[in-house]
Protein backbone atom coordinates (compact mmCIF):
# COMPACT_ATOMS: atom_id res chain seq x y z
CA UNK A 1 0.00 0.00 0.00
CA UNK A 2 2.87 2.35 0.77
CA UNK A 3 4.39 1.58 -2.62
CA UNK A 4 1.12 2.53 -4.36
CA UNK A 5 1.01 5.77 -2.41
CA UNK A 6 4.54 6.76 -3.39
CA UNK A 7 3.85 5.98 -7.04
CA UNK A 8 0.78 8.19 -6.86
CA UNK A 9 2.72 11.03 -5.28
CA UNK A 10 5.39 10.82 -7.95
CA UNK A 11 2.64 11.19 -10.54
CA UNK A 12 1.30 14.24 -8.72
CA UNK A 13 4.76 15.79 -8.54
CA UNK A 14 5.26 15.36 -12.28
CA UNK A 15 2.26 17.62 -12.98
CA UNK A 16 3.25 20.26 -10.44
CA UNK A 17 2.95 23.76 -11.85
CA UNK A 18 3.61 27.26 -10.66
CA UNK A 19 0.01 28.45 -10.81
CA UNK A 20 -3.33 27.74 -12.39
CA UNK A 21 -4.80 29.82 -15.18
CA UNK A 22 -8.17 31.51 -14.74
CA UNK A 23 -10.88 33.76 -16.11
CA UNK A 24 -10.81 37.51 -16.62
CA UNK A 25 -12.62 40.60 -17.92
CA UNK A 26 -12.14 43.83 -19.83
CA UNK A 27 -10.96 45.78 -16.82
CA UNK A 28 -13.25 48.79 -17.07
CA UNK A 29 -16.84 49.71 -16.34
CA UNK A 30 -16.79 50.99 -19.92
CA UNK A 31 -16.66 47.84 -22.06
CA UNK A 32 -15.34 49.82 -25.03
CA UNK A 33 -12.29 50.99 -23.07
CA UNK A 34 -10.52 47.60 -23.27
CA UNK A 35 -8.01 48.87 -20.75
CA UNK A 36 -6.51 51.56 -22.96
CA UNK A 37 -6.11 55.02 -21.54
CA UNK A 38 -7.49 54.07 -18.14
CA UNK A 39 -6.84 52.05 -15.02
CA UNK A 40 -6.29 48.35 -15.63
CA UNK A 41 -9.30 47.29 -13.55
CA UNK A 42 -11.61 44.26 -13.50
CA UNK A 43 -15.18 44.08 -12.21
CA UNK A 44 -16.30 40.53 -11.50
CA UNK A 45 -19.55 39.17 -10.05
CA UNK A 46 -19.76 35.99 -7.98
CA UNK A 47 -23.00 34.22 -7.16
CA UNK A 48 -22.21 33.85 -3.43
CA UNK A 49 -20.17 35.44 -0.64
CA UNK A 50 -19.42 34.03 2.78
CA UNK A 51 -20.24 35.84 6.00
CA UNK A 52 -16.95 37.74 5.82
CA UNK A 53 -13.46 37.31 4.31
CA UNK A 54 -11.66 35.41 7.06
CA UNK A 55 -10.80 32.04 5.47
CA UNK A 56 -10.83 30.37 8.86
CA UNK A 57 -14.50 31.15 9.40
CA UNK A 58 -17.26 29.08 7.81
CA UNK A 59 -16.80 28.69 4.07
CA UNK A 60 -15.38 32.17 3.51
CA UNK A 61 -12.15 30.89 2.00
CA UNK A 62 -14.07 29.87 -1.12
CA UNK A 63 -14.63 33.54 -1.97
CA UNK A 64 -10.91 34.25 -1.60
CA UNK A 65 -9.84 31.49 -3.97
CA UNK A 66 -12.42 32.57 -6.56
CA UNK A 67 -10.96 36.08 -6.47
CA UNK A 68 -7.28 34.99 -6.43
CA UNK A 69 -6.69 36.43 -2.96
CA UNK A 70 -5.85 33.27 -1.00
CA UNK A 71 -3.71 30.21 -1.74
CA UNK A 72 -3.19 26.76 -0.24
CA UNK A 73 -0.15 24.48 -0.18
CA UNK A 74 -1.57 22.33 -2.99
CA UNK A 75 -4.37 23.07 -5.43
CA UNK A 76 -6.47 21.29 -8.08
CA UNK A 77 -6.34 21.73 -11.86
CA UNK A 78 -9.12 21.73 -14.44
CA UNK A 79 -8.43 18.01 -14.89
CA UNK A 80 -8.83 17.35 -11.14
CA UNK A 81 -5.09 16.78 -10.71
CA UNK A 82 -3.11 17.99 -7.70
CA UNK A 83 -0.37 20.58 -8.29
CA UNK A 84 1.85 22.54 -5.97
CA UNK A 85 1.01 26.09 -5.01
CA UNK A 86 2.78 27.32 -1.85
CA UNK A 87 4.42 23.90 -1.59
CA UNK A 88 6.58 22.98 -4.58
CA UNK A 89 6.97 19.30 -3.71
CA UNK A 90 5.75 16.72 -1.22
CA UNK A 91 6.11 13.08 -0.28
CA UNK A 92 4.62 10.47 2.02
CA UNK A 93 7.32 9.42 4.45
CA UNK A 94 5.10 6.61 5.70
CA UNK A 95 1.37 5.86 5.98
CA UNK A 96 0.74 8.68 8.45
CA UNK A 97 3.54 11.19 7.75
CA UNK A 98 3.49 13.77 4.96
CA UNK A 99 6.39 16.13 4.20
CA UNK A 100 5.89 19.32 2.16
CA UNK A 101 8.68 21.57 0.89
CA UNK A 102 7.63 25.21 1.17
CA UNK A 103 8.26 27.23 -1.96
CA UNK A 104 11.14 29.66 -1.31
CA UNK A 105 11.02 33.45 -1.73
CA UNK A 106 7.26 33.75 -1.25
CA UNK A 107 5.91 36.61 0.84
CA UNK A 108 2.62 37.50 2.41
CA UNK A 109 0.82 40.55 1.10
CA UNK A 110 2.34 42.61 3.93
CA UNK A 111 5.87 41.65 2.86
CA UNK A 112 6.51 39.09 5.58
CA UNK A 113 8.16 35.86 4.38
CA UNK A 114 6.15 32.67 4.04
CA UNK A 115 8.26 30.32 6.14
CA UNK A 116 7.53 26.76 7.26
CA UNK A 117 6.87 28.17 10.72
CA UNK A 118 4.34 30.64 9.29
CA UNK A 119 2.61 27.81 7.44
CA UNK A 120 2.39 25.73 10.61
CA UNK A 121 0.86 28.65 12.50
CA UNK A 122 -1.72 29.24 9.76
CA UNK A 123 -2.72 25.56 9.56
CA UNK A 124 -3.03 25.43 13.35
CA UNK A 125 -5.29 28.48 13.26
CA UNK A 126 -7.59 26.74 10.75
CA UNK A 127 -7.77 23.74 13.07
CA UNK A 128 -8.51 25.90 16.09
CA UNK A 129 -11.20 28.18 14.65
CA UNK A 130 -13.14 25.83 12.37
CA UNK A 131 -14.49 22.40 13.29
CA UNK A 132 -14.01 21.23 9.70
CA UNK A 133 -10.27 21.57 10.14
CA UNK A 134 -9.63 18.50 12.25
CA UNK A 135 -12.38 16.54 10.49
CA UNK A 136 -10.70 17.17 7.14
CA UNK A 137 -7.10 16.48 8.12
CA UNK A 138 -7.24 14.16 11.16
CA UNK A 139 -3.98 15.64 12.39
CA UNK A 140 -1.92 14.40 15.28
CA UNK A 141 0.73 17.09 14.78
CA UNK A 142 2.10 19.66 12.35
CA UNK A 143 5.64 20.99 12.72
CA UNK A 144 8.30 22.92 10.83
CA UNK A 145 11.48 21.04 9.93
CA UNK A 146 13.99 23.25 8.16
CA UNK A 147 12.51 24.10 4.73
CA UNK A 148 9.69 21.59 5.24
CA UNK A 149 6.39 21.27 7.03
CA UNK A 150 5.73 17.79 8.41
CA UNK A 151 2.18 16.58 9.01
CA UNK A 152 1.47 13.48 11.08
CA UNK A 153 -2.08 12.13 10.92
CA UNK A 154 -3.78 10.23 13.70
CA UNK A 155 -4.26 7.29 11.34
CA UNK A 156 -3.63 6.50 7.67
CA UNK A 157 -5.80 8.91 5.71
CA UNK A 158 -5.98 8.58 1.95
CA UNK A 159 -7.84 11.88 1.46
CA UNK A 160 -5.26 13.99 3.31
CA UNK A 161 -3.55 15.49 0.27
CA UNK A 162 -6.87 16.27 -1.41
CA UNK A 163 -8.37 17.82 1.71
CA UNK A 164 -5.36 20.09 2.17
CA UNK A 165 -6.53 21.92 -0.98
CA UNK A 166 -9.76 23.04 0.73
CA UNK A 167 -9.81 26.88 0.99
CA UNK A 168 -10.24 26.56 4.75
CA UNK A 169 -6.47 25.94 4.67
CA UNK A 170 -5.56 29.15 2.84
CA UNK A 171 -2.24 30.26 4.31
CA UNK A 172 -2.49 33.56 6.21
CA UNK A 173 -0.01 35.61 8.21
CA UNK A 174 -0.98 34.96 11.82
CA UNK A 175 1.51 37.59 13.05
CA UNK A 176 -0.81 40.23 11.57
CA UNK A 177 -3.90 41.46 13.41
CA UNK A 178 -6.20 38.49 12.74
CA UNK A 179 -9.16 40.39 14.22
CA UNK A 180 -9.26 42.39 10.97
CA UNK A 181 -9.26 39.34 8.69
CA UNK A 182 -13.02 39.52 8.26
CA UNK A 183 -12.45 42.60 6.11
CA UNK A 184 -8.78 42.56 5.08
CA UNK A 185 -7.13 39.12 5.38
CA UNK A 186 -3.39 38.91 4.81
CA UNK A 187 -2.82 36.11 2.31
CA UNK A 188 -0.35 35.27 -0.47
CA UNK A 189 -2.38 35.56 -3.69
CA UNK A 190 -1.95 37.97 -6.60
CA UNK A 191 -4.70 40.27 -5.30
CA UNK A 192 -4.76 41.93 -1.86
CA UNK A 193 -8.03 43.07 -0.27
CA UNK A 194 -8.10 46.76 0.66
CA UNK A 195 -11.73 47.26 1.69
CA UNK A 196 -14.87 45.21 2.19
CA UNK A 197 -18.59 45.95 2.31
CA UNK A 198 -20.04 42.77 3.89
CA UNK A 199 -22.38 40.88 1.62
CA UNK A 200 -21.98 43.43 -1.17
CA UNK A 201 -18.45 43.73 -2.55
CA UNK A 202 -14.76 44.08 -1.82
CA UNK A 203 -11.89 45.94 -3.43
CA UNK A 204 -8.45 44.46 -4.05
CA UNK A 205 -5.23 45.64 -5.65
CA UNK A 206 -2.43 43.73 -7.35
CA UNK A 207 0.25 42.43 -5.00
CA UNK A 208 3.31 43.48 -6.96
CA UNK A 209 5.61 40.98 -5.25
CA UNK A 210 3.42 38.00 -6.04
CA UNK A 211 5.63 34.93 -6.34
CA UNK A 212 4.33 33.50 -9.65
CA UNK A 213 4.44 36.67 -11.76
CA UNK A 214 2.89 40.09 -12.27
CA UNK A 215 -0.90 40.10 -11.77
CA UNK A 216 -2.89 40.87 -14.90
CA UNK A 217 -4.88 43.74 -13.39
CA UNK A 218 -3.92 46.72 -11.26
CA UNK A 219 -7.09 46.32 -9.22
CA UNK A 220 -10.32 44.38 -9.05
CA UNK A 221 -13.78 44.83 -7.57
CA UNK A 222 -15.59 41.64 -6.60
CA UNK A 223 -19.38 41.82 -6.27
CA UNK A 224 -21.80 39.50 -4.52
CA UNK A 225 -24.72 39.07 -6.95
CA UNK A 226 -26.85 36.06 -6.05
CA UNK A 227 -29.49 36.63 -8.74
CA UNK A 228 -28.65 34.95 -12.07
CA UNK A 229 -30.48 37.51 -14.18
CA UNK A 230 -28.82 40.43 -12.43
CA UNK A 231 -25.36 39.02 -13.17
CA UNK A 232 -26.26 38.46 -16.82
CA UNK A 233 -27.76 41.92 -17.23
CA UNK A 234 -24.74 43.49 -15.53
CA UNK A 235 -22.41 41.82 -18.03
CA UNK A 236 -24.58 42.89 -20.97
CA UNK A 237 -24.42 46.44 -19.64
CA UNK A 238 -21.40 48.12 -18.06
CA UNK A 239 -21.46 46.79 -14.50
CA UNK A 240 -19.33 43.65 -14.82
CA UNK A 241 -16.55 42.32 -17.02
CA UNK A 242 -16.79 38.73 -15.86
CA UNK A 243 -19.50 36.71 -14.16
CA UNK A 244 -19.62 33.37 -12.43
CA UNK A 245 -22.52 31.38 -13.83
CA UNK A 246 -24.97 32.76 -16.32
CA UNK A 247 -28.76 32.91 -16.32
CA UNK A 248 -30.17 29.98 -18.29
CA UNK A 249 -32.33 32.29 -20.39
CA UNK A 250 -29.27 34.33 -21.44
CA UNK A 251 -26.84 31.54 -22.28
CA UNK A 252 -27.72 31.45 -25.98
CA UNK A 253 -27.36 35.24 -26.20
CA UNK A 254 -23.79 35.13 -24.94
CA UNK A 255 -22.89 32.12 -27.07
CA UNK A 256 -24.19 33.84 -30.22
CA UNK A 257 -22.33 37.11 -29.63
CA UNK A 258 -18.67 37.72 -30.54
CA UNK A 259 -18.52 40.25 -27.71
CA UNK A 260 -18.29 37.51 -25.09
CA UNK A 261 -16.44 34.32 -24.33
CA UNK A 262 -18.42 31.48 -22.77
CA UNK A 263 -16.71 28.54 -21.09
CA UNK A 264 -18.53 25.44 -19.88
CA UNK A 265 -17.20 22.69 -17.65
CA UNK A 266 -18.78 19.63 -16.09
CA UNK A 267 -19.61 20.70 -12.57
CA UNK A 268 -19.21 18.88 -9.28
CA UNK A 269 -21.95 20.73 -7.38
CA UNK A 270 -25.18 18.89 -6.53
CA UNK A 271 -28.45 20.26 -5.22
CA UNK A 272 -30.41 17.77 -3.14
CA UNK A 273 -32.92 17.42 -0.34
CA UNK A 274 -32.05 16.22 3.13
CA UNK A 275 -34.71 13.81 4.39
CA UNK A 276 -35.09 13.37 8.13
CA UNK A 277 -34.31 9.68 8.58
CA UNK A 278 -34.90 9.79 12.35
CA UNK A 279 -38.44 11.10 12.73
CA UNK A 280 -41.48 12.04 10.70
CA UNK A 281 -42.62 10.37 7.47
CA UNK A 282 -39.10 9.85 6.09
CA UNK A 283 -38.05 7.68 9.01
CA UNK A 284 -39.68 4.95 6.89
CA UNK A 285 -37.28 3.93 4.10
CA UNK A 286 -40.22 3.00 1.86
CA UNK A 287 -41.52 6.57 2.06
CA UNK A 288 -38.10 7.93 1.13
CA UNK A 289 -37.85 5.60 -1.85
CA UNK A 290 -41.43 6.36 -2.89
CA UNK A 291 -40.75 10.08 -2.84
CA UNK A 292 -37.58 9.67 -4.90
CA UNK A 293 -39.47 7.62 -7.49
CA UNK A 294 -42.15 10.32 -7.73
CA UNK A 295 -39.69 13.06 -8.70
CA UNK A 296 -39.10 13.65 -12.41
CA UNK A 297 -35.46 14.76 -12.34
CA UNK A 298 -35.12 15.35 -16.08
CA UNK A 299 -38.29 17.44 -16.18
CA UNK A 300 -36.92 19.68 -13.42
CA UNK A 301 -33.67 20.10 -15.32
CA UNK A 302 -35.54 20.95 -18.51
CA UNK A 303 -37.47 23.72 -16.78
CA UNK A 304 -34.34 25.14 -15.13
CA UNK A 305 -32.24 24.90 -18.32
CA UNK A 306 -28.80 26.46 -18.70
CA UNK A 307 -26.57 23.49 -17.98
CA UNK A 308 -28.67 21.96 -15.20
CA UNK A 309 -28.90 18.16 -15.41
CA UNK A 310 -31.33 15.71 -13.79
CA UNK A 311 -29.46 13.49 -11.39
CA UNK A 312 -30.79 10.82 -8.98
CA UNK A 313 -27.31 10.24 -7.52
CA UNK A 314 -25.19 11.83 -4.78
CA UNK A 315 -22.35 12.37 -7.29
CA UNK A 316 -22.62 14.08 -10.71
CA UNK A 317 -21.32 12.93 -14.12
CA UNK A 318 -17.98 14.61 -13.37
CA UNK A 319 -17.26 11.72 -10.97
CA UNK A 320 -15.32 8.96 -12.76
CA UNK A 321 -17.65 6.24 -11.43
CA UNK A 322 -20.96 7.97 -12.21
CA UNK A 323 -21.79 5.85 -15.26
CA UNK A 324 -21.55 2.69 -13.16
CA UNK A 325 -24.28 3.81 -10.76
CA UNK A 326 -27.88 2.60 -10.84
CA UNK A 327 -29.39 6.05 -10.30
CA UNK A 328 -32.89 6.77 -9.05
CA UNK A 329 -35.31 7.50 -11.88
CA UNK A 330 -38.84 8.82 -12.21
CA UNK A 331 -41.14 5.79 -11.87
CA UNK A 332 -44.73 6.39 -10.63
CA UNK A 333 -45.51 2.66 -10.64
CA UNK A 334 -42.57 1.93 -8.37
CA UNK A 335 -43.62 4.86 -6.17
CA UNK A 336 -47.03 3.22 -5.71
CA UNK A 337 -45.37 -0.06 -4.73
CA UNK A 338 -43.24 1.63 -2.08
CA UNK A 339 -46.24 3.53 -0.71
CA UNK A 340 -48.25 0.33 -0.47
CA UNK A 341 -45.36 -1.36 1.34
CA UNK A 342 -45.47 1.51 3.85
CA UNK A 343 -49.22 0.99 4.31
CA UNK A 344 -50.42 3.93 2.20
CA UNK A 345 -53.15 3.80 -0.44
CA UNK A 346 -55.81 6.21 -1.65
CA UNK A 347 -58.77 4.78 0.23
CA UNK A 348 -61.15 7.71 -0.18
CA UNK A 349 -60.49 8.60 -3.82
CA UNK A 350 -59.29 12.16 -3.14
CA UNK A 351 -56.06 11.65 -5.09
CA UNK A 352 -53.84 11.40 -2.01
CA UNK A 353 -52.67 8.26 -0.26
CA UNK A 354 -53.60 7.74 3.37
CA UNK A 355 -53.13 5.30 6.23
CA UNK A 356 -55.61 4.95 9.08
CA UNK A 357 -57.48 7.89 7.63
CA UNK A 358 -54.47 10.22 7.67
CA UNK A 359 -53.00 11.47 4.37
CA UNK A 360 -49.28 11.24 3.77
CA UNK A 361 -48.04 14.82 4.10
CA UNK A 362 -44.42 15.89 3.86
CA UNK A 363 -43.07 19.40 4.39
CA UNK A 364 -40.02 21.09 2.97
CA UNK A 365 -38.59 23.86 5.14
CA UNK A 366 -36.80 26.57 3.16
CA UNK A 367 -34.78 29.53 4.33
CA UNK A 368 -36.46 32.88 3.79
CA UNK A 369 -34.68 34.49 0.85
CA UNK A 370 -32.51 31.40 0.49
CA UNK A 371 -29.68 31.47 -2.04
CA UNK A 372 -28.92 28.27 -3.91
CA UNK A 373 -27.16 27.49 -7.16
CA UNK A 374 -30.44 27.22 -9.01
CA UNK A 375 -33.86 28.45 -7.92
CA UNK A 376 -34.94 26.51 -4.85
CA UNK A 377 -38.42 28.00 -5.08
CA UNK A 378 -38.86 26.78 -8.65
CA UNK A 379 -37.61 23.33 -7.72
CA UNK A 380 -39.88 23.11 -4.68
CA UNK A 381 -42.93 24.03 -6.73
CA UNK A 382 -42.06 21.50 -9.44
CA UNK A 383 -41.52 18.76 -6.87
CA UNK A 384 -44.78 19.69 -5.16
CA UNK A 385 -46.68 19.12 -8.40
CA UNK A 386 -44.83 15.91 -9.32
CA UNK A 387 -45.17 14.08 -6.02
CA UNK A 388 -48.75 15.32 -5.69
CA UNK A 389 -49.57 13.50 -8.91
CA UNK A 390 -48.31 10.34 -7.19
CA UNK A 391 -50.55 10.90 -4.16
CA UNK A 392 -48.14 12.60 -1.74
CA UNK A 393 -49.16 15.92 -0.18
CA UNK A 394 -46.21 18.31 -0.27
CA UNK A 395 -46.19 21.53 1.74
CA UNK A 396 -43.67 24.39 1.44
CA UNK A 397 -42.71 26.22 4.61
CA UNK A 398 -40.27 29.10 5.13
CA UNK A 399 -38.18 29.67 8.23
CA UNK A 400 -35.69 32.30 9.33
CA UNK A 401 -33.09 29.86 10.63
CA UNK A 402 -33.08 26.52 8.84
CA UNK A 403 -29.63 25.66 10.21
CA UNK A 404 -30.94 25.41 13.77
CA UNK A 405 -33.88 23.29 12.63
CA UNK A 406 -31.49 20.97 10.79
CA UNK A 407 -29.19 20.67 13.79
CA UNK A 408 -32.15 19.84 16.05
CA UNK A 409 -33.82 17.45 13.60
CA UNK A 410 -36.94 19.63 13.44
CA UNK A 411 -37.78 19.19 9.75
CA UNK A 412 -39.04 16.69 7.17
CA UNK A 413 -36.97 17.98 4.25
CA UNK A 414 -34.53 20.84 3.65
CA UNK A 415 -32.44 21.97 0.69
CA UNK A 416 -28.72 21.23 0.41
CA UNK A 417 -26.19 22.54 -2.09
CA UNK A 418 -22.79 20.81 -2.01
CA UNK A 419 -19.55 20.58 -3.90
CA UNK A 420 -19.24 16.80 -4.06
CA UNK A 421 -15.67 16.68 -5.39
CA UNK A 422 -14.53 19.92 -3.84
CA UNK A 423 -11.03 18.66 -3.11
CA UNK A 424 -10.78 16.51 -6.22
CA UNK A 425 -11.64 13.44 -4.18
CA UNK A 426 -15.00 11.91 -3.10
CA UNK A 427 -14.11 11.04 0.50
CA UNK A 428 -14.56 14.54 1.87
CA UNK A 429 -18.22 14.68 0.80
CA UNK A 430 -18.90 11.15 2.05
CA UNK A 431 -17.18 11.85 5.37
CA UNK A 432 -18.95 15.15 5.97
CA UNK A 433 -22.50 14.28 4.96
CA UNK A 434 -23.21 10.54 4.99
CA UNK A 435 -21.29 8.78 7.74
CA UNK A 436 -23.04 8.06 11.03
CA UNK A 437 -22.74 11.14 13.22
CA UNK A 438 -20.98 13.18 10.51
CA UNK A 439 -20.80 16.95 11.00
CA UNK A 440 -23.30 17.67 8.23
CA UNK A 441 -25.36 14.48 8.31
CA UNK A 442 -28.53 16.39 9.11
CA UNK A 443 -30.61 13.49 7.80
CA UNK A 444 -29.47 11.40 10.74
CA UNK A 445 -28.75 8.59 8.28
CA UNK A 446 -26.81 5.60 9.63
CA UNK A 447 -25.63 2.55 7.75
CA UNK A 448 -22.82 0.37 9.08
CA UNK A 449 -21.91 -0.97 5.63
CA UNK A 450 -21.59 2.55 4.30
CA UNK A 451 -19.50 3.62 7.30
CA UNK A 452 -17.15 0.69 6.73
CA UNK A 453 -16.71 1.58 3.06
CA UNK A 454 -15.97 5.23 3.77
CA UNK A 455 -13.57 4.29 6.55
CA UNK A 456 -11.74 1.95 4.19
CA UNK A 457 -10.89 4.90 1.95
CA UNK A 458 -8.57 6.17 4.65
CA UNK A 459 -6.22 3.24 4.14
CA UNK A 460 -6.66 3.11 0.37
CA UNK A 461 -4.27 5.28 -1.63
CA UNK A 462 -4.71 3.91 -5.13
CA UNK A 463 -6.92 6.36 -7.07
CA UNK A 464 -8.88 3.70 -8.98
CA UNK A 465 -9.57 1.70 -5.83
CA UNK A 466 -10.77 4.86 -4.05
CA UNK A 467 -13.20 5.58 -6.86
CA UNK A 468 -14.53 2.02 -6.75
CA UNK A 469 -15.20 2.38 -3.03
CA UNK A 470 -16.97 5.70 -3.60
CA UNK A 471 -19.10 4.02 -6.27
CA UNK A 472 -20.17 1.26 -3.87
CA UNK A 473 -20.88 3.79 -1.11
CA UNK A 474 -22.96 5.89 -3.50
CA UNK A 475 -25.07 2.90 -4.47
CA UNK A 476 -25.90 2.23 -0.81
CA UNK A 477 -26.96 5.87 -0.44
CA UNK A 478 -29.18 5.58 -3.52
CA UNK A 479 -30.67 2.20 -2.61
CA UNK A 480 -31.63 3.25 0.91
CA UNK A 481 -32.92 6.72 0.02
CA UNK A 482 -30.66 8.93 2.14
CA UNK A 483 -32.15 11.96 0.42
CA UNK A 484 -33.46 13.19 -2.90
CA UNK A 485 -30.64 14.09 -5.32
CA UNK A 486 -32.22 16.53 -7.73
CA UNK A 487 -29.81 18.18 -10.15
CA UNK A 488 -26.18 18.91 -10.80
CA UNK A 489 -25.02 22.20 -12.25
CA UNK A 490 -22.65 22.64 -15.15
CA UNK A 491 -20.20 25.46 -14.47
CA UNK A 492 -20.68 28.28 -16.98
CA UNK A 493 -18.57 31.42 -16.71
CA UNK A 494 -18.67 34.34 -19.13
CA UNK A 495 -16.37 37.28 -19.75
CA UNK A 496 -15.95 39.87 -22.45
CA UNK A 497 -14.01 38.80 -25.54
CA UNK A 498 -11.35 41.38 -24.74
CA UNK A 499 -10.02 39.06 -22.04
CA UNK A 500 -7.49 36.26 -22.34
CA UNK A 501 -6.84 33.27 -20.11
CA UNK A 502 -10.36 32.35 -19.09
CA UNK A 503 -10.67 28.83 -17.74
CA UNK A 504 -13.62 27.21 -15.99
CA UNK A 505 -13.08 24.45 -13.47
CA UNK A 506 -15.23 21.50 -12.35
CA UNK A 507 -14.66 22.78 -8.80
CA UNK A 508 -16.38 26.15 -8.71
CA UNK A 509 -14.27 27.74 -5.98
CA UNK A 510 -11.54 28.37 -8.54
CA UNK A 511 -11.93 31.23 -11.01
CA UNK A 512 -9.60 34.25 -11.29
CA UNK A 513 -5.80 33.80 -11.34
CA UNK A 514 -2.79 36.05 -11.76
CA UNK A 515 -2.40 35.71 -15.54
CA UNK A 516 -5.96 36.70 -16.44
CA UNK A 517 -5.62 39.98 -18.28
CA UNK A 518 -6.52 41.95 -21.40
CA UNK A 519 -6.16 40.37 -24.81
CA UNK A 520 -3.45 42.12 -26.79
Amino acid sequence: MKKKLLVLLVAFAMVAALALTGCGGTGSTDPSDNGEGGENHLNMALYWFGDDLDPGNGWNGWTLTRAAVGETLVTVTEDLEFVGQLADSWEAVDDTTWKFHIRPNVTFQNGNPVTPEAVVSSIQRSLDVNERGQTNLKLKSVEADGEYVVFVTEEPYGAFLANLTEPLFIIVDTTADTSTFGDTPVCTGPYMVTSHEPGVSFEAVAYKDYWAGTPGFDSITVYNVDDDNSRSMGLQGTDYDMIQRVAATDLQFFEDSDKYEVQISDGSRVQFLFMNNQSGPFADENIRLAFNSAVNYDAIAQVLGGGVNGLGSPFPPAAPFYKELNCTTYDPAKCAEYLKAAGYEDTDGDGYVDKDGEPLTVTITMASGSNTTVSSTTIAELVQKQVGECGIKFEIKQAENVSDLQANGEFDMTFANWQTLSTGDPQWFLDQVFKTGATDNYAGYSNSDLDALVDSMSTTFDVNERMNIARDASQIIIDHGFGCFLVDVTNINVCRSTIKNMHTFPIDYYMLTYDTTYAE
